[in-house]
């Protein structure tokens, strides 16, 4: 029987269940986006435009390839970061395939491009960054301006940004990679696209707005809202719990891994706080809890190599996800 068993935990764990997730990801987007139940919503604007999927890509079938296309490029690209810095310390694919199983499961953030959803790919593509600036004090200022431009570019069209500004400055003071010069680096890059903006005549003073607060509740009904609160609220408890628990683990691991994974925390702790903060718009911050959660099941599922039935919570997983699939489809 175990031999079995180390079969089913080697599946899960391999290249071959992500791709059938990615599968399962497209495929089941695709229904959700023919019942016509489950458009896009809008989650207000930056300082001078918005990322509301009608703004940015007006046609809703290429704004669902687009949306398709990020998420697997999240997914692989969390591998990729995880080959590059080592952080859950094995080669394993599990993550990118929960990532990919959560995200499949809220047909809201699966249908359509939407802030939520760059958010996250921002955030992925500037840790590839920030990690390389580790104990390099000296030589990181043009990794250090590089990641600050790009989320002031972002904030130009979603606030939600700003939150992310906050946590990679934190971050890369975790890193050890920022001093005055790296400081300097930041303000140049917050205000070069706005300096670029305005000069080149693209954005106007007067045109600038302030955040608008539009309420996601009002555009989904009471079970659709039920099951929203409900499944987001699992994912944040399984993501915490988990954090803690691996967390006696990753104590063990060297001083540069166990910064990597600290700012993993910081990551979870900001989207979870941001879910309850700016509660009306949480749908932006779920792409990222997602993500948060599939990092730490990485973590569970490597730690516990020696554990036969290890397969066992992830088959839990993957019904409750499709459950709450399911449960939205037919609601």
């Amino acid at each position: 029987m175990s031999y079995y068993e180390d079969r089913i935990n080697e599946f899960l764990n391999g290249r071959a269940f992500m791709t059938l997730q990615a599968v399962a990801l497209v495929a089941c987007s695709l229904l959700a986006y023919a019942s016509g139940r489950f458009e896009s919503f809008d989650t207000g604007n930056g300082v001078f435009f918005s990322l509301a999927a009608n703004y940015l890509i007006p046609d809703a079938r290429v704004s669902l390839v687009v949306n398709m296309a990020a998420l697997l490029a999240i997914a692989f690209s969390t591998i990729v970061l995880n080959k590059v810095y080592n952080f859950v310390r094995s080669v394993t694919f599990i993550g990118a395939s929960v990532f990919l199983l959560l995200m499949m499961a809220n047909p809201f953030v699966c249908t359509q491009l939407n802030a939520g959803t760059v958010l996250l790919l921002v955030a992925v593509v500037s840790m590839f960054v920030m990690f390389s600036t580790y104990q390099r004090k000296g030589t990181s200022q043009r990794s250090v301006y590089i990641i600050f431009a790009l989320l002031s570019l972002c904030c130009m069209f979603q606030y939600a940004f700003i939150v992310l500004v906050v946590t990679f400055v934190v971050g890369l003071l975790m890193m050890r990679g920022i001093d005055f010069r790296g400081i300097i680096a930041m303000l140049l890059g917050l205000a070069t696209p706005f300096w670029i903006g305005l000069g080149l005549g693209l954005v106007d003073v007067h045109t600038a707005m302030l955040p608008e607060i539009e309420t996601i509740w009002k555009q989904l009904q009471g079970n659709q809202m039920q099951l929203v609160i409900a499944s987001t609220a699992v994912v944040a408890v399984l993501a915490v719990v988990l954090m803690i628990a691996n967390m006696f683990t990753i104590l063990n691991y060297r001083l540069q891994i166990r910064v990597y994974n600290s700012f993993f925390l910081v990551l979870t702790v900001v989207a979870i706080g941001m879910m309850c903060i700016d509660y009306r718009n949480m749908m932006i911050y779920v792409p990222l809890l997602n993500w948060c959660l599939a990092i730490q099941v990485a973590h569970a599922f490597t730690i516990n190599n020696t554990l036969t039935r290890r397969y066992i919570p992830v088959l839990l997983l993957i019904a409750g996800a499709w459950a709450i699939y399911v449960a939205h489809i037919i609601s």
